[in-house]
């Protein structure tokens, strides 16, 4: 599927109906988060997002038409249901939306822009895995050091992964997911700082790795000066 075309697909085939409206392109990502809608009050997943609507997953999903909010941590949206099937939704935002704000769970400072494509692509390696190639560093003094920093890299993408799955597996089970929401979503918070963390290790250029995060408040934190002694 490609998302951004001006016509979707619902899974199992179809053209949703919402097809005219999508319009900008969606990032793929699995994010715990909250649906409210009506007396519904239950859990989900994001499967994909974008800043005018995303496709979330569910044991409970609205129904076709119905208006709800969409919460993360600090971060909430509202909008109506275009399409239902086989427990997942497509929706479409009221409003748009910063989708780094939605991947960190808390809102950015208005002033606070960033190359997007950049963000996505860094985003994209951290979940596949596929992105963490050693490089070598420029500010790497050893060959000892950039290999070093190399195997910290993975280390961390694998610690990543397990979080993953765990929160996966606690997803599954309803009862938890009702009781435990915000802190299952703050694990996905703490993959997120893992997999951002592993990618500067390697990344060539480590001041641009850092600019390129979409977490405002990782990136302002990494970029903090130092406090004088």
């Amino acid at each position: 599927m490609t998302f951004g075309s001006s016509v979707g697909f619902a899974p199992g085939g179809g053209v949703n109906q919402d097809e005219n409206r999508r319009v900008a392109p969606r990032t793929n990502l699995m994010l715990a988060a909250s649906i409210e809608a009506g007396a519904l009050n239950a859990p989900v997943r994001i499967r994909n997002l974008s800043e005018t609507g995303a496709a979330i997953e569910g044991p409970a999903l609205p129904h076709i038409g119905a208006s709800f909010t969409l919460r993360r941590l600090d971060v909430s949206i509202a909008g109506v249901v275009m399409w239902v099937t086989g427990g997942r939704c497509g929706v479409h935002f009221d409003g748009k939306i910063c989708v780094t704000d939605w991947i960190s769970g808390s809102r950015a400072p208005l002033s606070a822009t960033r190359d997007q494509t950049r963000v996505d692509t860094i985003q994209a390696a951290i979940r596949t895995g596929s992105g963490f190639i050693p490089q070598a560093p420029v500010h790497q003094t050893t060959e000892v050091q950039a290999d070093l920093d190399a195997r910290l890299s993975q280390e961390l993408a694998f610690v990543r992964r397990l979080l993953e799955q765990l929160g996966e597996e606690l997803s599954d089970e309803p009862a938890v997911l009702a009781r435990h929401m915000r802190a299952l979503q703050s694990f996905d918070l703490a993959g997120q700082i893992l997999g951002h963390i592993a990618t500067i290790l390697i990344a060539e250029d480590r001041s641009a790795a850092v600019n390129a995060i979409g977490m405002e408040d990782l990136r302002g934190r990494l970029l903090r000066k130092p406090v004088a002694q």
